[in-house]
C-alpha cells in the first residue's frame, strides 16, 4: 500500500509541476505580473506572516490552558529573561514587536499603490508613455500585492483579536 501510495503521490506531484510549467509558459505578461507582485510582496511580508502565525498559535495555547514555548515568545517578543512576566504580557509585546514591520510592509503597498494610481491616470493623457512603461504590468504587480496586503490585514486583524481576548490579570501557566 506505501508503494502505491508513494507513486500516487510522485505522480500527482508530476502533475502539478507540469500544470505549473504549462500555466507559467502560456500566461499573458499581465498574469505574470499580478503572479510576481504576490509572490514580491508574500517575500516582504514573511516576517509578518510567521510572527503572527507563532503569535497565533501561542495565543490559542494559552487560551486552552497549555503551557505555551516561552522562549518563543520571547525571542519574538524581543525581550530577555522575562520570567517574571505573565505570559499575556508577553504576547502583548510579541503584538508590539511586529508593528514596525507592518509598518514598512504598508509603506511599500502605499507607494506602489500611488504609482499605480498615477500611471492610471496619466495614461489616458499621455497614452505613449503609458505604452513604454507598461502600465498594465504595474497594474498587475498592485494586484498580486493586494492579496498579499489582504492575507498580511488578516493574520494581523486574527492575532490581535486573539491577543486581546486573553484573559487579563496573572498568567495560569506556570514562568518555568
Amino acid at each position: 500500500m506505501r508503494i502505491f501510495l508513494g507513486f500516487l503521490w510522485g505522480v500527482l506531484l508530476a502533475l502539478a509541476i507540469w500544470g505549473l510549467a504549462v500555466g507559467l509558459l502560456l500566461a499573458t505578461p499581465h498574469e505574470l505580473a499580478v503572479l510576481l507582485g504576490f509572490a514580491g510582496f508574500m517575500l516582504l511580508a514573511s516576517r509578518l506572516v510567521w510572527g503572527y502565525g507563532e503569535l497565533g498559535a501561542f495565543a490559542g495555547a494559552l487560551q486552552a490552558g497549555q503551557n505555551p514555548d516561552r522562549e518563543a515568545a520571547e525571542a519574538g517578543a524581543g525581550v530577555h529573561d522575562a520570567q517574571e512576566l505573565a505570559a499575556e504580557v508577553l504576547a502583548g509585546l510579541w503584538l508590539a514587536a511586529l508593528e514596525p514591520f507592518r509598518y514598512a510592509f504598508i509603506a511599500a503597498y502605499v507607494l506602489l499603490f500611488l504609482i499605480t494610481l498615477a500611471t492610471k491616470l496619466a495614461y489616458p493623457v499621455l497614452s505613449v508613455w503609458g505604452w513604454f512603461t507598461g502600465t498594465s504590468l504595474i497594474e498587475g504587480v498592485f494586484w498580486g500585492a493586494s492579496i498579499a496586503a489582504l492575507i498580511v490585514w488578516a493574520l494581523s486583524a486574527a492575532a490581535a483579536a486573539q491577543v486581546a481576548s486573553l484573559r487579563r490579570g496573572p498568567s495560569r501557566v506556570s514562568a518555568g
